[in-house]
Parts: structure tokens; sequence; C-alpha cells
């Protein structure tokens, strides 16, 4: 019997378009947990003027305290290479906050616009990155490529390109885990099957939110006395999370800087996969610091030519690293911080016999290198570091 699954479909934008949608809503619950974390976010407004509008008190820009509005347009694309200005501007965000701008620019709000990529920029692309600082009109080639795509002149810009920004955002499949860990942060003493509950709660909350159907009245306003029903219903504010925070207990060593880092900066798949296991703050710094120690140790080797040519030696030294390092993560993947429990065993057993596993040496039989050695290969996504659901 023939089956239609077989047959390739004339048109699959459909399912492409849900997954972009539920990208972006991802993306807006990043805005909700700055606030239920306490942070300067006063509401998140969706698919009003732009995808995502982030209101924040007690930005420097704001010279009277009021609100400072971050207008967001959310863009994605599958190819895993990095955005340059030529990306940015064939995915049309520009257009869309440019649009924003001549809207917005005369009811007197303090505001960004933000270009909100999936993924990260391209360094060596000048004008990408002078745009992502608020200094495209510094820049002539970025000047004047949007000017040519606006089809405007470059002097109708002076006052659009100082409140752009591009905001690299984590991919697809990191965004979930950083927003969960997250979570996991501001309710320690909740399991992760509870924390994956909650998340899976405010995902939904956003959806309707993004969809105009929230049922609850919001009684605060966008720049305007009476806002009508259609509009309140697309705000997320601290009365629409209540509950969800009251769930959470916010430890004091959780700082909101700290939040912002896990949420928006950059990760390695090292961080990504110690995350996953659940480590302490202490763990990930203490990884970082080993993994640059034994990168360190080795660049030094090289230099002075001490380091062997044979790559088989080394290949040999990862393997073995490789092996201890996923038997004592089987050992330990029922742990709550199952992370944590394998770091430390992974640490003594180095320390106790370096020996049997750099036999040549490479990292002079020392058990702090070898354990920096075993998080580049981690970090090579050779080995995780467990999943704290797999323990709940």
């Amino acid at each position: 019997m023939i089956d239609p699954i077989d047959t390739e479909a004339p048109d699959d934008s459909g399912s492409v378009t849900l997954r972009r949608y539920e990208y972006q809503v991802h993306v807006a619950v990043q805005a909700v947990l700055e606030m239920l974390a306490g942070g300067p976010v006063k509401h998140v407004t969706c698919e009003h003027i732009e995808d995502i509008v982030v209101a924040r008190t007690g930005d420097h820009r704001c010279a009277d305290g009021g609100l400072f509005w971050d207008f967001q347009q959310i863009k994605t694309k599958d190819a895993v290479e990095p955005w340059t200005l030529a990306d940015v501007i064939s995915k049309g965000p520009i257009k869309s906050l440019w649009r924003t701008h001549t809207t917005v620019k005369g009811v007197g709000l303090a505001y960004q616009l933000t270009a909100g990529v999936e993924g990260h920029l391209d360094p060596a692309d000048a004008p990408a990155v002078a745009l992502s600082r608020g200094q495209g009109g510094e820049n002539p080639a970025c000047r004047s490529r949007l000017a040519k795509h606006l089809k405007v002149a470059e002097e109708d810009l002076v006052d659009f390109l100082p409140l752009v920004r591009i905001r690299p955002l984590p991919r697809r499949g990191d965004i979930e885990l950083r927003n969960t860990r997250v979570l996991a942060d501001l309710g320690p003493e909740l399991t992760m099957s509870m924390i994956d509950a909650l998340y899976t709660e405010l995902l939904r909350r956003t959806r309707e939110a993004m969809q105009g159907k929230s049922i609850v009245r919001w009684t605060e306003l966008l720049a305007v006395d009476s806002p009508p029903d259609a509009l309140l219903a697309k705000r997320i504010a601290a009365a629409a999370v209540a509950d969800v925070r009251q769930r959470l207990t916010r430890p004091d060593h959780v700082l909101l800087e700290d939040v912002s880092q896990l949420l928006h900066g950059p990760e390695t798949a090292l961080v990504r996969k110690l995350r996953e296991g659940a480590a302490s703050q202490e763990v990930i710094e203490e990884a970082q610091r080993l993994r640059a120690h034994a990168d360190r140790h080795r660049f030094r080797e090289q230099a002075i030519g001490a380091w062997p040519g044979d790559q088989a030696i080394e290949t040999d030294l990862d393997e073995r690293l490789l092996l201890l390092a996923r038997r004592t993560g089987r050992t330990h993947k029922a742990q709550p911080q199952p992370a944590d429990a394998i770091f430390d065993e992974l640490q003594r057993t180095l320390e106790i016999n370096p020996g049997i596993y750099d036999r040549h040496p490479l990292y002079a039989q020392d058990g702090v290198l070898l354990m920096g050695r075993a998080c580049a290969i981690s970090d090579e996504c050779r080995f995780g570091w467990g999943s704290t659901r797999d323990a709940s």
C-alpha cells in the first residue's frame, strides 16, 4: 500500500513557518523570565507593531524615569553560517523596523529597534558588527547599503540608525535549554519535571498572548490611556505570571546579571552540556578555567617543539579520557545534579591515577591538566554531563 507520507510535498512551508513561530515564542519567554527574576522588565507585548515589544524600567536613556521600549523583529535561518549584513537585509527585519520607527517616532517614546537573529554575527563583517552596536550610522558601507535597501537618502537615516541593534540569539536547539536552566535556577527546590511543567505553561500563555487569546485584562498601558481589549490580550505582565512566580524561590546568590548572561550571552558546547546536567555555577567556572589551562599548556609545548608529531599519541589519550568520562557519566546519571557528581569523580580519578591515561606523557601526568583536556573533549561534543530530566 502506498503511503502519501513517502511522497515529497509540493509545499512544506507550513512546517517551516510553525518552527519559526515556536522559536519566536521561546524568545518572548526570555523576557518573561527576566520579569520573574525581578529584573527591569515591566511587561511584554506580543505581535503588536513588532513581533515582540519589551518594556523596561530604569534605563539610562529615559531621562524622566519612564519606560524604555525595545521593538524586536525576530528572524531565523536553517543554515549555521554566521549572519552578514547581506543576510540580515535579505530577511527583511530592517524594513519592518523602519516602518516601526516611522510609526512611533512622534509619540514621545524612548525606544530601541532590535533585529534578533538566530545564531551569531560574522565578526569579519564590519557593517553588521557596527549595526549590532548601534553604530550603523558611523559606518559608510552600512549607511549606504541600508539607504539603498530602504530606498531613502542617507541623511534620512540619521535618527534611525543609532536606534537599531542586531542581537544574536541562541539557536533553536539551545534556547529552550537555556530558558529551562534559568527557571531551574529561580526555583532550586523544584524537580526538573516540575520545572519542565512550569516552562510548558509559560509557553502556552505566551502563545495565547501572541494570538490575542488571553482573557485576563492587564492594567498596564502601551502609551495610550485606554488600550483596546485586543491589545491588552497580547500583553504579558507580572499579574499574568504571578502564580508561576509563587512556585519559585529565588536564592540570594542568583544575580540578575547572571540571569541575563544565561539568556543572552554566548555559550560554548561545554557550558551547554554542563547546564543540561544541572551543574552549579562553581563547577561551570572551574571547568572553563581548567579547559583554558590545558589549552595554554598544549600551545606552549607546541611552541617550543615539545609536542609529539604523531597524532596517534594524542588520539590514544583522548580515547582513554573519553571512555573514563562516559563510564563515570553512566554511574551518576540518576543523581539530581549529575554534572557536579560526574565532574568531581572524574577529577578525583585523574588526580589519583594520571599515568594510566597520560602514558607518554602529553600533559605531564598532571591530573589538573588532564581534567582540562577532558573538558575540551566535552566541548567538542564527544561526551555530556548527564541530564536532570533523566534523574527526575
